[in-house]
């Protein structure tokens, strides 16, 4: 699904107008439209039904006039209802504005006092109300009689349809600007908008529906944007069924660089992550006092004996070994530790690779302030930061990564040269090129140790079977997520463990017939 922000589909929208010649208020009228359809879905015949139908004061709020002629001429009570003088009502919204006016429609615009409680009272009343307030132009923070009835409809029990975007909202960061309607049903029109599917709008969207308004389909294809968000059907694309005639060597041989006296669990989540995806071998570099658990837990992996540091960790005199084993893609530094040695190992380690590899923890603390090895990398790298790794990376703090994590993971992916897997809720994956996907399969049962590992090993797998990077990353977290889904109802949220996810893989994959 294609996701824009609030200038791109401005663009859009003058293309239809200016280049293809279909009339605005064409748009308008099948935007309206779109948002009856969601109407009748939600009651059923709307005859005898009641409407408490919010305007503001420019397209947005022409786009619920023309919902308010629909829903008054199939018999509905309709209440109408303007957050600012409908005097400056301008071009098709003041077209939709005097129909309603010549068929007797009346409205009233709303102030302090009387007339926001007579408001209050037909909202209580109502069997919906559409929110046709702000659309996705909106940069300030909402305030005064508009703030109050955004707290209106959010107190009442009716159920709120929005047009396009729940009001409030923010179309590019889907945070609130003060105070945002909590939708039951948002009805985006002609393309889905960024912040809509961000964690932040998760508690506004509702139910989310992408209508046509019949835009044409060359004004997409059009589109400079290069933003989507993960499917089925994207992933089902992208992960070809197997052949009855495959064999081991046709799935690739992720290499895994691992693990340390403290915590050598991360090798093994990691490593069976990149089993469970389907990586045809795996074969880990691990420091001495991990081989014997790891292979404990793992029969089905090898081993690539290397020497250790006086730290327990895997030692500088092993990168030449490494880098010449012939590991089709690389994973490199969960549960490495932050021993100084450990980390110049890194260091030393990342020139030599000439396979795709993925950088997870301890690989990615090793790098800060040392990103020209990011940038100076012989093959393609993926990272997979979560936000206090990503904030640690650019010197900033995690709240600036949070409040933007789109615009953070694009500026980041572009400056080095690498694919950027900013991990949480919505995952947010962007490339050099400026390509961004979005995610959004997971729970807040996956919050928890060793996940991630599981992540990077799957990401490792889709690498190390020829995959292109940003796709790889694309589709491993798609199915990550869906394993923790199915994880989730089988075991619930709470003390739900890594190790439960990665045992739910071959489940998500599975569920798309692979």
């Amino acid at each position: 699904m294609r996701l824009v922000t609030a200038e791109e589909m401005r663009l859009a929208d003058e293309a239809a107008i200016n280049e293809f010649g279909i009339p605005g208020i064409v748009l308008m009228e099948n935007a309206g439209q779109a948002v009856v359809r969601q109407a009748e879905k939600l009651l059923g015949d709307l005859d005898g039904k009641k409407a408490a139908i919010f305007c503001g004061g420019g397209n947005n709020g022409g786009d619920g006039l023309v919902v308010a002629r629909h829903l008054f001429n199939r018999g509905c009570d309709v209440r109408l209802y303007f957050l600012t003088d409908p005097e400056i009502f301008r071009g098709d919204a003041l077209t939709n504005y005097n129909i309603l006016s010549n068929m007797s429609v009346a409205g009233f615009q709303l102030t302090e006092g009387s007339r926001l409680n007579v408001a209050r009272m037909a909202l209580w009343s109502a069997d919906v109300a559409i929110d046709a307030i702000f659309g996705t132009g909106l940069r300030e923070d909402v305030r005064d009689i508009t703030l109050q009835v955004i707290n209106m409809l959010n107190e009442s029990d009716t159920p709120v349809i929005s047009c396009d975007i729940p009001s409030g909202l923010s179309s590019t960061t889907g945070q609130p600007l003060g105070g945002a309607v909590k939708a039951d049903v948002t009805v985006a029109f002609g393309f889905c908008k960024l912040g809509l599917v961000l964690p932040a709008a998760r508690p506004y969207v509702g139910k989310l529906v992408v209508e046509d308004i019949s835009l044409p389909a060359q004004v997409e294809e059009s589109l400079k944007t290069r933003r989507e968000l993960i499917d089925e059907g994207f992933v089902t694309r992208w992960l070809a069924a197997r052949e009855p005639e495959s064999y081991k060597g046709d799935f690739g041989h992720v290499g895994v660089v691992a693990g340390s006296p403290a915590m050598p669990g991360a090798a093994i989540l990691a490593a069976r992550g990149a089993l469970k995806m389907g990586a045809g071998r795996v074969t880990a570099a691990l420091p001495a006092a991990c081989r014997t658990s790891f292979t404990a837990q793992l029969p089905e992996s090898m081993l690539l004996n290397t020497p250790d540091n006086e730290a327990g960790g895997i030692d500088i005199s092993a990168c030449d070994k490494i880098a010449a084993f012939p590991a089709t893609a690389w994973l490199i530094g969960p549960g490495m530790g932050r021993e100084e040695k450990t980390l110049e190992m890194i260091r030393e380690l990342l020139p030599k690779i000439s396979v795709p590899a993925v950088l997870d923890a301890d690989a990615l603390f090793a790098v800060c302030g040392y990103l020209r090895l990011l940038k100076k990398a012989q093959a393609p790298l993926v990272i997979t930061p979560h936000p206090g790794e990503m904030a640690k990376l650019l010197g900033v703090s995690v709240t600036d990564v949070q409040s933007n994590r789109v615009a953070v993971a694009e500026g980041f992916a572009r400056q080095t040269n690498v694919v950027v897997v900013l991990k949480g809720a919505g995952t947010v994956i962007a490339t050099p090129e400026g390509r961004v996907f979005i995610n959004n399969t997971g729970n807040p049962g996956m919050a928890t140790g060793g996940t991630g590992d599981v992540l990077s090993g799957m990401v490792a797998a889709l690498l190390a079977l020829g995959m292109v990077p940003a796709v790889a990353a694309a589709c491993a977290v798609w199915l990550h997520g869906r394993a923790g889904d199915i994880a989730v109802e089988r075991n619930g949220v709470a003390g739900l463990l890594a190790g439960d996810i990665v045992e739910a893989v071959p489940a998500a994959l599975k569920s798309i017939n692979r």
